[in-house]
């Protein structure tokens, strides 16, 4: 409470004092009044008392109200509480590695941005705007999911860290090539796409006691290339992007792309990143990093040896083991049960039914299937998890060919006329993610590297849910996948 709201506070208890004083006093000094007049100062005094606190509750309702009002919290990099003000210009990149000009939510930053941060008494409509767009993207991080997973026992992919580069990517090009990106995410404009994004990243954005969430997007540009002001400063303003300017021929530049990556992603993923092939040739690199560390819910405090039946054959492991009362759920070919994280997100488990395979339920529309809201039933569920650490590291340029992203591909049909005038194409797409998980909590990395060159061509009953044999796994925040993955084998 500051001085002024003190103030009010105090001046209101000492009027109740010199009141209820007077009306005391003045039936003890007149030693005649009568008896009815005792009781009707006392009742009196009663009422008075009554209405002085109800008016103090009031004041003190005013006081919190303004003071609330006064610390509400905005992003210290804005000019004004409105999430969409201008933000400062990023100056070129400098020709030192890590001297980095900032983003508005860059990954390092000692504070938390979140949505409730940044909308404040606006938070409740973004979050049910969130929710309604976590739906809507259902169908496209099935598909997604579906094919990156495809063929593969034991990986892990990150949805969501796609969907951003393809956001930033989309805001590059025009025409056909625009549109097959939108086509594909499920969105009718650039402008629709530009709004879901930035309320994605900022729910999912957070660095505090309850864990970490961090996402990061930069572009990396040719210094000889003619840029479009109007389209980076899009980038750098709704998707809170750092833009840098160099010559792909440094060896410096390069090294200061892989730092940036290796800094968002908090080292999980560097073996991947200092094995990029970063060409002398390369015109432009739209990259999206996120990096996820948090703990159980519930923490696991038994251990028990047992077997895990893998597609390679059985290993022997120790089971990380806790009891408690929660839902199993049964889809077609699988069973479900979800834990709660420390940051309030859930990580689904799934594991297939006898004669399928964890692709089979991959298959399944697992997204849509965990937004449809289905009951499940309540038991009295021991769960078993192994330790895991699975990974991810391909090029998925022909993946989102496949879906429908061509013609940005393609260095005689690409519309890069939003970004440069120059001819230039999409000729590679790198996704790269690890998550491990183990008694403690979780942690998993992402990034997605677009490199862009010169155009040429009811009763509780037990229940054991024990993850001894191939599962499917996924990190949800009210319907967005953060994370995906199968474990078909452990070491």
């Amino acid at each position: 409470m500051d001085d002024k709201n003190k103030y009010l506070y105090d001046a209101t208890a000492h009027i109740t004092e010199t009141l209820i004083d007077n009306i005391i006093g003045g039936t003890q000094k007149d030693p005649a009044v009568s008896e009815r007049r005792r009781k009707d100062a006392f009742i009196n005094r009663r009422s008075l008392i009554a209405a002085v606190l109800a008016l103090t509750l009031v004041v003190t309702a005013l006081a919190v109200t303004f003071s609330i009002k006064k610390a509400a919290v905005t992003d210290p990099h804005t000019t004004s509480s409105d999430p969409h003000t201008t933000r400062p210009n990023v100056e070129p990149f400098k020709g030192t590695a890590g001297d980095y000009s900032g983003a508005l939510y860059m990954c390092l930053a000692d504070v938390s941005f979140t949505a409730s941060n940044v909308y404040g008494r606006e938070y409740r409509k973004v979050q049910k705007t969130y929710r309604q767009n976590a739906a809507e993207l259902g169908a496209f991080f099935d598909k997604l999911t579906q094919k990156l997973l495809e063929g593969r026992e034991s990986a892990v992919v990150s949805p969501v860290n796609i969907y951003m580069a393809l956001s930033m990517l989309a805001e590059c090009t025009s025409g056909t090539s625009r549109k097959q990106i939108l086509d594909i995410i499920g969105v009718s404009s650039i402008e629709e796409l530009r709004e879901q994004s930035k309320i994605i990243w900022l729910y999912n954005s957070r660095d505090d006691e309850f864990g970490k969430s961090l996402l990061g997007n930069s572009v990396w540009l040719s210094s000889d290339m003619p840029v479009k002001e109007n389209c980076v400063e899009i980038l750098k303003n709704d998707h809170y992007a750092s833009t840098f300017t160099g010559n792909f021929a440094s060896d410096e530049y390069k090294k200061a792309l892989k730092q940036w990556l290796s800094d968002q992603t908090c080292g999980l993923l560097d073996g991947f990143i200092n094995a990029l092939d970063i060409s002398d040739d390369t015109r432009a690199v739209l990259a999206s990093t996120l990096y996820y560390k948090v703990k159980w819910a519930i923490q696991y405090r038994e251990t028990e040896e047992g077997v895990f039946k893998g597609t390679d054959g059985r290993t022997d492991c120790v089971f990380n083991k806790k009891s408690f009362t929660s839902e199993i759920y049964y889809g077609d070919g699988f069973t479900a049960f979800h834990d709660t994280l420390s940051d309030g997100n859930r990580m689904w488990f799934f594991l297939p039914d006898y004669g399928k395979s964890t692709e089979d339920v991959v298959k399944s529309d697992l997204i849509s299937f965990i937004g449809s809201e289905k009951t499940g039933k309540t038991y009295d569920v021991t769960v078993r998890m192994p330790d895991f650490d699975v990974d991810f590291n391909e090029s998925i340029i022909d993946i989102l060919y496949a879906l429908g992203v061509t013609d940005c591909t393609i260095s005689s049909k690409a519309d890069f006329s939003e970004l440069t005038d120059d001819d230039i194409f999409v000729n590679q797409i790198i996704h790269a993610a690890r998550f491990k998980a183990d008694k403690e909590g979780v942690e998993g990395a992402a990034f997605t590297g677009i490199r862009i060159a010169n155009g040429y061509a009811e009763d509780h009953k037990d229940y054991d849910f024990t993850l001894d044999k191939p599962f499917v796994f996924m990190v949800v925040n009210n319907g967005v996948p953060l994370f995906t993955g199968t474990v078909s084998n452990i070491q």
